[in-house]
């Protein structure tokens, strides 16, 4: 099969590698489509602690089923499913409470093993249930590429939930912000705000959402939430990028008994914050982490894509096959756009 190999930081070909077998258990997929994130970007050009090299990236993943093994229950050759990357040990502590994202022992698609830049991928046992969801037959591949993603902003939500009238604020317009701020004009919000600095992700932000769009490059921040909130601040704040850190002035956006997710991994030298506790104490502000993504909310995050209560097709602003990949990574790389996904 064909498959494009990280061999090392800023080094990615386009190898021949023998056909993976499908393990007993489970499943062999032929990929249709795998989204190109910003975590791959970091891969590619500095790597990253959960990788493995050489390996084949890539864990926003649809495919087909084309060949099983004893894998039983309800999925047969020839379905069309999107992949929750995670593969979990489904015994222990956090596993059997739902939270199978934070597994001690978790394996992630694309970085522990292979993932979805290739023709063909090797499904084990343990993705065939829960991680494994079943698409129409004549679903559009590069949309639900965009389950996991969405996933991943709906745990983000979970953690700072988003209620009816709130004002909320998301750092970052790229796919992640877009994704935050259609989920939260989904669940009422009075009010989303993106700062976002791009010209071009501003106009695609201000056309396909209900979104306050600025660039605090050229308007204040702490300004434009004063007078969007009328002087209130902001209910949630939400990271999308590493650009814009967590820190005390964030803190000082947020209206009483305000939340922020802190979303985005903070960049190099951005790790460490003082914060005042005063201000968390008597204004009972919460601070949450997000990490990824559970299977369950994998799931949800299709059914939304599927039922159109989430239009997040114009996200994708480039397609391209395996053999282009380059220009995948490039267009995501230079934020030239919105989404890359890779069609097979």
């Amino acid at each position: 099969m064909k498959a494009a190999v990280l061999l090392s930081p800023g080094r990615m070909e386009l190898e021949s590698l023998p056909d993976p077998a499908a393990a007993q258990g489970g499943a062999l997929l032929k990929m249709k489509a795998c989204g190109v994130c910003g975590t791959d970007i970091k891969m590619m050009q500095q790597g990253h602690r959960d990788l493995v090299y050489p390996q084949v990236p890539g864990h926003e993943m649809v495919g087909r089923i084309v060949e099983t093994n004893g894998c039983g229950g309800s999925l047969a050759e020839g379905d069309l499913v999107q992949i929750w990357p995670g593969i979990a040990c489904g015994t222990c502590r956090p596993c059997r409470r739902g939270r199978d994202n934070l597994c001690p022992d978790i394996k992630i698609m694309g970085f522990n093993t292979q993932g979805g830049f290739a023709e063909l991928l090797a499904l084990p046992a343990e993705s065939l249930g829960h991680g494994c969801n079943l698409l129409p037959a004549n679903a559009d591949c590069s949309l639900l590429a965009l389950s996991e993603p969405l996933a991943c902003c709906l745990n983000g939500q979970s953690h700072c939930p988003v209620r009816r009238d709130d004002f909320v604020l998301i750092l970052g317009g790229g796919p992640i912000g877009a994704m935050h701020a259609l989920l939260a004009l989904l669940r009422g919000a009075g009010k989303v705000m993106v700062a976002e600095r791009l010209p071009e992700r501003v106009r695609k932000l201000k056309k396909n959402t209900g979104a306050v769009v600025f660039d605090p490059s050229q308007e204040s921040l702490p300004d434009v939430l004063a007078a969007e909130t009328e002087g209130q601040g902001a209910d949630v704040i939400f990271s999308a990028t590493p650009k814009m850190p967590v820190d005390e002035d964030l803190l000082h956006l947020l209206s009483p008994g305000g939340r922020v997710c802190v979303f985005s991994g903070p960049a190099p030298g951005q790790h460490q914050k003082e914060l005042d506790l005063r201000r968390i104490h008597y204004h009972e502000i919460t601070i949450s982490g997000s990490y990824g993504c559970t299977s369950l909310q994998n799931r949800r995050a299709v059914s939304l894509l599927l039922s159109h209560r989430i239009r997040a097709d114009w996200l994708i602003t480039r397609r391209a096959s395996l053999s282009e990949i380059d220009r995948a990574f490039d267009h995501s790389a230079r934020r030239a756009g919105m989404k890359s996904v890779v069609c097979l």
